[in-house]
């Protein structure tokens, strides 16, 4: 004999409960089981010790990553790559970083609302070796902190190009740049 499960009932808006009928019959799911579904994950997240809002902005990265070309790939992979390259060609290095923030800025400033907000949330879902990531207004000015234990100078040289041409690519200019050794401050002016 089949055990009956309890519900219950959750109130939402009419206007929420319109979109969730469209998604679930675009996917071609009861409305319970689209509901049920996206419960579900939402547990899944809080689990993980985020929240929905986090999720959201995570999943717009991913997306924007996905539309610019991004790719996962493994520390080390990168950081040989990146000694490789420089070994040879050091200023063409950089300004392929360079080219690309600027790619990435002049994307992310078409895609969100506050663009310079997103910067933070980019680099904190593409870039697993950061520790600290700060994003901060004052003014005119936008300074941009990050700090890694386990970036090299070179990768740290790097990274800092690709976030000038991101904020270039957002029409900002670089004001001021202290790099150190897995450590960029740039300030930015607007």
């Amino acid at each position: 004999m089949q055990q009956r499960k309890d519900k219950k009932l959750v109130y939402v808006t009419s206007d929420l409960l319109e979109e969730i009928t469209k998604a679930s019959k675009s996917r071609g799911e009861t409305i319970t089981k689209f509901v049920e579904e996206a419960l579900s994950q939402a547990v899944k997240v809080s689990t993980a010790g985020y929240d929905l809002k986090q999720l959201g902005q995570f999943f717009e990265v991913l997306y924007a990553q996905r539309i610019l070309g991004g790719v996962f790939v493994p520390l080390d992979v990168l950081n040989f790559l990146t000694n490789v390259a420089l070994k040879e060609k050091k200023a063409s290095l950089a300004d392929v970083w360079f080219e690309s923030g600027k790619w990435h800025g002049k994307y992310l400033k078409e895609r969100f609302d506050d663009p310079v907000k997103s910067l933070k949330t980019f680099l904190e879902v593409s870039r697993w070796d950061l520790s600290e990531i700060e994003v901060k207004r004052f003014g005119a000015i936008t300074r941009v902190r990050c700090v890694s234990a386990v970036l090299s100078e070179e990768a740290t040289q790097m990274l800092a190009r690709f976030i000038e041409g991101i904020m270039q690519g957002f029409d900002y200019k670089l004001q001021k740049c202290d790099l150190l050794k897995g450590m960029i401050v740039l300030e930015f002016v607007n």
